[in-house]
């Protein structure tokens, strides 16, 4: 990764602000064979603020601690110095990333909303698969698109404009960033966890968020990538990329787990966003809370055989309302289907199937992006659902 960083990248994130010291001591101490509590506890009580910070963390429900927690011993004790020390990064960062957010050309909560929201997704499918270090998921996910902000810090108005012509560009923002800059917003925010002595592996899931090869399977990195992926198709939050990718290789995280499970976990997830939010003192959204529909605005049937555009298209369809339904060339008769507002297909649907379906007033929609491509505009799909299915949706009440 690093000989692919530009040495313009290296010499911007030395003239950021470096880590605490308090910080830099507690990352120091957790790369030792062995650690003492009771010097985690000192190193972080040498610090007032960030002491008071850590015990409201440790008595919120986020961490659902049974009983009060009133010295940062204890938390140590009852959460353990892993956890603490990644809540004392993560609080950190968190102070240095809005100092750094004042220049985001647009929106800056919702690009906050949308790391939060990746941090979340990341510790929670951690915690489901129970894969190690949920903790250091949460903070790799706050953390996955800093690299945004060191180019926007080094490149000023230009990467600026940049993020704002991306939202009408055919090509991720990613792409359009090595096309610029001669590096992308993974590779320098690489740059900056090395300059801040991160460990390894959250510098590792900020720089393979983008990578052309899905990471190592069980890893930080493949739990962020796949965070990154689902928030983005949820719509959660703003990062200035509206592309998501398809692409072949090992099952993501979120597909081990039942479709039913992983709509509990989003549930859980905007539940507890408000929460954590004020909890880590973000930036004050002028947006309400997302929701989801309240009912399903109807059913979509989904005839189709690559299996990850079935999987995008379940959850954008459910996140806007929708329920979507797979079916096969056997399936019974659309006229059997209440609500039925639509068929998503590809080439391999019957003719005779597919003229069912119009034959009863149910439009059918192909080539809703261009075939084999890896980047898929999300906005730009949203807007061709909604159109399609705005028609069905108003004749159905």
């Amino acid at each position: 990764m690093s000989n692919a960083i530009p040495a313009y990248i290296y010499e911007s994130v030395r003239s950021l602000p470096p880590l605490p010291a308090v910080v830099e001591r507690l990352l120091a101490m957790s790369r030792e064979p062995e650690v003492d509590f009771r010097k985690v506890s000192q190193v972080i009580e040498s610090d007032p603020a960030l002491t008071a910070r850590i015990l409201r963390a440790a008595n919120s429900a986020f961490y659902g601690v049974s009983r009060r927690v009133q010295t940062v011993r204890q938390a140590v004790v009852l959460l353990g110095h892993e956890v603490v020390i990644n809540l004392a990064l993560g609080v950190s960062v968190l102070n240095l990333k809005r100092n750094l957010l004042k220049q985001w050309p647009s929106d800056p909560a919702a690009f906050w909303r949308h790391s939060l929201s990746v941090a979340l997704m990341a510790r929670e499918l951690a915690r489901q698969l129970k894969l190690a270090d949920t903790e250091g998921a949460f903070v790799a996910g706050l953390l996955h698109d800093i690299g945004k902000l060191v180019l926007l810090s080094h490149h000023g108005v230009v990467y600026a404009q940049t993020l704002l012509a991306a939202r009408q560009s055919s090509d991720p923002l990613y792409l359009l960033e090595r096309e610029l800059f001669e590096v992308d917003h993974a590779a320098a925010g690489y740059a900056l966890c090395q300059h801040w002595n991160l460990p390894e592996a959250l510098a590792q899931a900020v720089a393979e968020h983008h990578a052309d090869e899905p990471p190592a399977s069980g890893t930080i990195a493949e739990l962020v990538y796949d965070a990154n992926e689902l928030i983005k198709r949820l719509g959660l939050g703003d990062s200035g990329n509206a592309f998501t990718t398809l692409r072949t290789g090992p099952l993501p995280p979120h597909r081990r787990l039942t479709f039913d499970r992983l709509q509990e976990l989003v549930r859980q997830l905007i539940s507890e966003l408000e929460q954590t939010e004020a909890l880590l003192e973000g930036p004050s959204h002028r947006e309400t809370l997302p929701t989801l529909p309240a009912r399903s605005r109807g059913t979509v049937h989904l005839h189709l055989r690559d299996p990850q555009m079935v999987d995008l298209l379940r959850v954008v369809l459910w996140a806007m309302g929708y329920e979507a339904v797979v079916i096969g060339d056997a399936e019974s008769s659309p006229a059997s289907s209440p609500r039925l507002l639509g068929l998503i297909a590809d080439t391999s649907i019957p003719a005779t199937r597919r003229f069912a379906y119009e034959q009863h007033g149910i439009p059918v929609l192909t080539e809703l992006f261009p075939p084999h491509t890896p980047h898929v505009d999300l906005a730009a799909l949203r807007r061709r659902l909604v159109q399609a299915f705005n028609h069905q949706t108003t004749t159905a009440s």
